[in-house]
């Protein structure tokens, strides 16, 4: 270093240390991301029409192993040394938005400490190295050479050929030896921690990767998650734009201004087939980030403005490349870029994907709404109270405000173009909020996806909605003591359903003025944003609910009235 140089850059103390932190703190679970991603940029570099990637089960010392092969341009011995090391990449440039340089080493290693074997092909030659943790250090193992001399690489031609790879064309492949000789990776890759399921490889693969490039042909050969012939794998983004309306499906991509492609699907097939099930995502160069899947996706749907038909209805947002995000260090999750730099969520963009939810799709939730007679009633009764108690209309945000604010006009050019002025008018009245969308749940089902089982509503502040239960107990208890009301020569049909439906009106009611009294709490001084929450939630609700002594003196005057009315028909 020059004498005259005002930096002394950093060193590294201890780099076993920081090697092994940097690979036992990597989540486990990014293992096939790191690997997937790796075999496919270099698949890209083969010749048109040979682009492939192949996982297959590989006996090795009598336990079936995972290995992940590739076409595409392979390494030389020098290479393949190279490539061992922490934040290093052949023929690649690293950036913090693109390549870091020791994803597929650092996700891998955690859960194959007896080794990584790599190989590679290039111009007729075989090499290869083992990468792993050896006598407490992460390192290559080494091993003896064509003269006896130990060596990190070692040549693998022949050995590549009793396995059936041929070595004319360059390719690579990785094989995962594990933690244990007899741990079989194909169906047990992280030993037990976590447990997988036995379609865990094609559900890892395609719940990340939301479009393959262009051209690379990504296949389970038979033995790799219980196919017993080759399967090709189809990404998302091809299943999605395979739903076709005749078949009762549909499918639109819808195009913002910025750059951002909103993804809406409506598979009558998805809870079906486990491959299929309904999905909510964020997408960013490809990949899945945030995703809901299965129950909980179910759960959080009704946020995203689909209140009925969350089990066959997906929606993915799409951020363009030059969205203001990146990945978190081991590409788990995403971040923002400015402020404190959150980590991205889904719910994020709740408020857009609900905007701009397609005509098509908005006409198949109608049609499963369940209406009543008394919604227009509850509806009006929120409409008249949060006008008296001048509630100020309020809505999250439709989408993170992460883009700079445009820098503004010079006053000078600004004055000058502007028209004469014209007399101020009247200050704009308040803007009310206005009632809710009254969703009304009798379906067992649709009940537990919302997880309101033992809850009486939900209230979804993203897209201003109230989900009620109207299975929920305290209907049946108030009804129970309606139908003691009616003479015995009462018709049982007629008093039982007269009395379901005062029932359900009473709650109903008094679930719309407690949310009507929550949302007047919003924006008070006294009224901290997390006590507002508590007021909305589902609990909160369920209090209200609970109280069939309020408004009982009404509930039997209109049971009167309705076994009064049964009794003259």
């Amino acid at each position: 270093m020059s004498r005259d140089a005002k930096v002394t850059r950093l060193k590294v103390q201890d780099e076993d240390f920081l090697v092994a932190s940097m690979i036992e703190r990597c989540p486990r679970t990014m293992m096939i991301r790191e690997l997937l991603q790796n075999a496919l940029e270099a698949a890209a570099t083969a010749p048109e029409g040979q682009r492939r990637v192949e996982f297959s089960a590989l006996p090795v010392e009598g336990t079936r192993k995972l290995a992940i092969w590739n076409s595409g341009r392979g390494m030389t011995g020098p290479e393949l040394f190279a490539m061992g090391d922490i934040a290093a990449s052949i023929r690649k440039e690293t950036g913090l938005d693109r390549n870091f340089g020791m994803g597929a080493k650092v996700a891998a290693l955690p859960s194959n400490t007896r080794g990584l074997r790599y190989r590679s092909a290039h111009e007729g030659a075989v090499h290869e190295v083992v990468i792993g943790r050896f006598e407490g250090v992460y390192g290559r193992l080494r091993r003896p050479g064509p003269e006896g001399a130990m060596a990190d690489v070692i040549p693998a031609t022949t050995a590549a050929r009793a396995e059936g790879r041929d070595p004319a064309a360059d390719w690579t492949e990785v094989v995962l030896l594990g933690q244990a000789p007899g741990q079989d990776t194909t169906l047990d890759p992280y030993h037990g921690q976590p447990k997988v399921s036995p379609r865990w490889l094609p559900h890892t693969i395609t719940h990340r990767f939301f479009r393959f490039p262009a051209g690379i042909e990504v296949v389970l050969q038979p033995g790799v998650a219980g196919n017993k012939a080759a399967v090709a794998v189809q990404s998302l983004a091809a299943r999605l734009a395979a739903l076709r309306p005749e078949d009762g499906a549909g499918y639109e991509a819808v195009r913002l201004p910025d750059g951002t492609v909103l993804h809406y699907a409506f598979d009558p097939e998805a809870s079906l087939a486990e491959a299929r099930k309904s999905l909510g995502a964020v997408v960013h160069r490809d990949e899945i980030y945030g995703l809901l899947w299965g129950a909980a996706w179910r759960r959080e749907a009704p946020g995203f403005g689909i209140p009925f038909l969350s089990r066959h209805v997906s929606l993915l947002v799409e951020l363009p490349d030059t969205y203001p995000v990146q990945p978190e260090a081991y590409r788990e999750f995403l971040r923002y870029r400015g402020g404190s730099q959150a980590q991205v969520r889904l719910l994020d963009f709740a408020g857009l994907l609900a905007k701009h939810l397609p005509r098509w799709l908005s006409a198949k939730l109608a049609e499963a709404q369940p209406e009543a007679l008394y919604a227009e009633e509850a509806r009006q009764t929120m409409q008249e109270l949060l006008e008296r108690l001048e509630v100020a209309r309020l809505r999250p945000r439709a989408q993170p405000a992460v883009a700079a604010a445009a820098p503004a006009a010079p006053r000078a050019a600004t004055d000058a173009a502007a028209p004469p002025s014209s007399p101020p008018g009247p200050p704009p009245g308040p803007v009310f909020e206005v009632p809710p969308a009254l969703v009304l749940l009798r379906d067992a089902q649709e009940i537990a996806d919302r997880d309101l089982a033992e809850r009486a509503a939900a209230y979804y502040a993203e897209t201003h909605q109230l989900h009620v239960n109207l299975a929920y107990p305290a209907v049946g208890l108030l009804a129970e003591r309606l139908r003691a009301l009616a003479p015995p020569e009462a018709e049982p049909e007629a008093v039982a359903a007269a009395a379901q439906l005062v029932a359900e009106r009473a709650m109903v009611l008094r679930l719309a003025r407690a949310l009507a009294h929550g949302l007047a709490k919003r924006g008070q001084k006294a009224w901290r944003d997390a006590q507002v929450k508590h007021v909305l939630s589902p609990e909160g609700l369920t209090l209200a609910a609970d109280d069939n002594e309020t408004g009982w003196l009404d509930s039997e005057q209109a049971m009167r009235t309705a076994l009064l009315m049964a009794a003259a028909d």
